[in-house]
């Protein structure tokens, strides 16, 4: 019963305090604070507490905060209200009192502050109920500027971002226009700070003289995609920085562009080379510069072709690489595409593995028609070629021609062919006027600059009847044989000549042993002078025909009118009486109106001066004895 009873005391004094705390609660829902964007800040002089007309809050300030609070209740509600200022996380209070709001009225709180320290500062404005736990407040956020002010922004005090649309890993620039207002030169930076991921981006310290304006500016990026929100803010080593040069700003990075490179075909021939034809791609988003390597490996030695830059667009484009004769040793072709200036992850090279090309081309089932050849018959030879390899043949010539001695049937027909990959064709070759009997082996051959191919067959002719007396051996044989022993016979009488009738050498003789004179003097030699070198030589008077030249080896004629020679030795002439000349008949003379005249038997040139005519002569080379008469004397 005693524990009965004390269980009711305490349930009826909860229900009593729970009563109470709702009261005040609904009270303080009816207390409304002013918007913080509304309250009065006003800068005051602290000696006067007046004004002083200043628009910004400067170091070492007073400033006068005025917050309106309105009871939209019945009933006057009993309270207080505190102005906090939050330092390095913690609320701290800095001014309050109790207040009682009356009912349906607007009351206003007014409270001083100073001296202002530079920088941020974050106050609060709390209201409290008495018996009440709960409270309701507002917030604010001051700037409070150096003093004095040595940089502000030169236009708008807002930070410009170029390099937009931005995806991930694109190298932006912040910039802003900053004025130096003070008396000394100073240096300044611009940091952004990304408090998601603490990042700090900074740019580089730039000097600014009094009186000018310069671009502060700093490059960043971003990992990830999405809304990016960061702070900006101008720092400076001699300090006096506008407020105005720090905010904050917000970006959206897009999702990262990515670069595909693939293969379209790829075909070695040995017609048309190695062609590669490869593709590469771009996701959505502005264009950007690549750079495109391509590299050969010959023997798994690397050896790049080319190094090129292109401008891709969102999409895909299509490449090709042409190599008009490659190396039979290249196994591959390496194609590497490389981000110029900007981030695309990594883009994987596309490895072309390259099979040689091999036309094999082979020829079989060889057949003959007609089956039973007869002499003079037409043979028309049927066979297959077919092409087993990786690649189409250059034309190749087809030729038909006998195992025993090679000979090639010029006139078979079929000349220049090519076979395709996988192709198979039936070729026909003809023999018009089949002359060898029984079995002749045959061979048809497929020749191209790469390969070659043959086949061969065995033809059966019947033999032909005998129209006459059969010899036991080839007459082609016999008849080449007698033409070879003609030409044989002929060299050698040709050699027999050339040493019978070859001169004396005169190089071999003793110049000393017979003057030129006594050679003169001999009535048995005539001399003659080459036509080619004019080397005189000396020849018996009684010789006709051919001689040659010791020193120069040319062959000519002497004693003949063809190649007629003066010989300086004057005939042999008989001076005679005026009496005994008139009383000799005249029966073979010869005639001429200069020193030189003819032989009338042989037609040698002689040499009779005029004045010594009429006068007998004698011809040293026939012998022949004549007159020699001047021009003037035969009228």
């Amino acid at each position: 019963m005693k524990h009965t009873l004390s269980y009711i005391i305490s349930l009826c004094f909860i229900l009593i305090f729970s009563n109470s705390a709702s009261a005040n609660d609904s009270q303080l829902s009816e207390i409304e604070i002013q918007e913080s964007s509304d309250w009065e800040i006003i800068v005051i002089d602290q000696s006067t507490l007046l004004p002083n007309g200043n628009e910004t809050l400067s170091d070492g300030d007073y400033v006068r905060i005025t917050v309106q609070v309105s009871n939209t209740g019945n009933q006057n509600i009993n309270g207080s209200w505190k102005l906090k200022l939050l330092s390095e996380g913690v609320w701290n209070p800095s001014v309050g009192q109790n207040e009682t709001w009356r009912a349906n009225n607007n009351q206003l709180s007014e409270m001083t502050l100073g001296p202002l320290i530079e920088g941020k500062l974050t106050l609060k404005y709390e209201i409290s109920i008495f018996n009440s736990t709960s409270n309701i407040s507002e917030t604010i956020e001051i700037t409070v500027s150096p003093n004095p002010i040595l940089f502000s922004s030169a236009g708008e005090a807002i930070i410009a971002i170029t390099g937009e649309p931005a995806y991930i890993g694109d190298i932006l620039t912040a910039s802003i226009l900053v004025e130096n207002g003070g008396n000394s030169e100073g240096s300044v930076m611009l940091t952004l700070y990304d408090e998601n991921s603490m990042i700090l981006f900074s740019g580089e310290p730039v000097s600014i003289s009094p009186g000018s304006s310069r671009e502060i500016s700093v490059e960043f990026n971003f990992s990830s995609y999405g809304e990016k929100w960061f702070q900006w803010k101008i720092n400076s080593d001699l300090g006096g920085v506008s407020p105005e040069l720090s905010g904050n700003h917000t970006l959206t990075i897009l999702p990262q562009q990515e670069v595909r490179v693939g293969l379209s075909s790829s075909d070695w021939s040995v017609s048309d080379g190695l062609l590669i034809d490869y593709w590469i791609s771009l996701t959505d988003g502005p264009e950007r510069n690549v750079q495109i390597s391509i590299s050969e490996f010959d023997s798994g030695v690397s050896n790049e072709l080319q190094k090129f830059t292109i401008t891709l667009n969102q999409g895909i484009r299509q490449l090709d690489i042409q190599i008009y004769d490659p190396s039979p040793e290249l196994d591959r072709i390496e194609i590497s595409v490389v981000p110029l200036n900007w981030n695309s992850g990594q883009i994987p090279d596309l490895d072309v593995t390259l099979i040689r090309p091999q036309p094999i081309i082979e020829i079989s089932s060889c057949s003959q028609s007609p089956v039973v050849l007869e002499i003079s018959d037409t043979l028309t030879i049927t066979c297959l070629i077919s092409n087993t390899g990786n690649s189409d043949s250059l034309p190749g010539h087809l030729s038909l021609s006998r195992v025993s001695d090679g000979y090639i049937y010029s006139g078979s027909g079929l000349s220049m062919i090519q076979i395709n990959v996988g192709e198979e064709k039936s070729i026909s070759l003809t023999v018009p006027d089949w002359q060898d009997e029984g079995t002749t082996a045959l061979q048809v051959k497929f020749s191209s600059e790469i390969s070659t191919s043959s086949g061969s067959i065995a033809i059966q002719a019947n033999q032909g009847p005998s129209d006459s007396l059969e010899i036991p051996f080839d007459p082609t044989a016999a008849l080449l044989g007698a033409v070879s022993g003609l030409v044989l016979m002929m060299i050698l009488l040709a050699f027999w000549r050339v040493a019978t009738e070859r001169t004396p050498d005169t190089e071999n003789k003793n110049l000393d042993s017979t003057s030129r004179i006594e050679k003169r003097r001999e009535r048995d030699n005539i001399e003659a002078s080459c036509p080619t070198c004019s080397q005189r030589l000396s020849i018996p008077g009684d010789h006709v025909g051919r001689v040659r030249c010791p020193a120069c080896s040319n062959s000519f004629e002497v004693g003949v009118r063809d190649e007629i020679k003066i010989t300086p030795n004057p005939p042999d002439i008989e001076e005679q009486t005026g009496s005994k000349a008139s009383e000799k008949k005249l029966d073979i003379f010869s005639t001429s109106n200069n020193d030189i005249l003819s032989c009338p038997s042989c037609d040698q040139l002689l040499k009779v001066p005029l004045v010594k005519r009429p006068i007998m002569s004698r011809c040293p080379a026939c012998r022949c004895e004549f007159m020699a008469i001047g021009g003037d004397l035969d009228d």
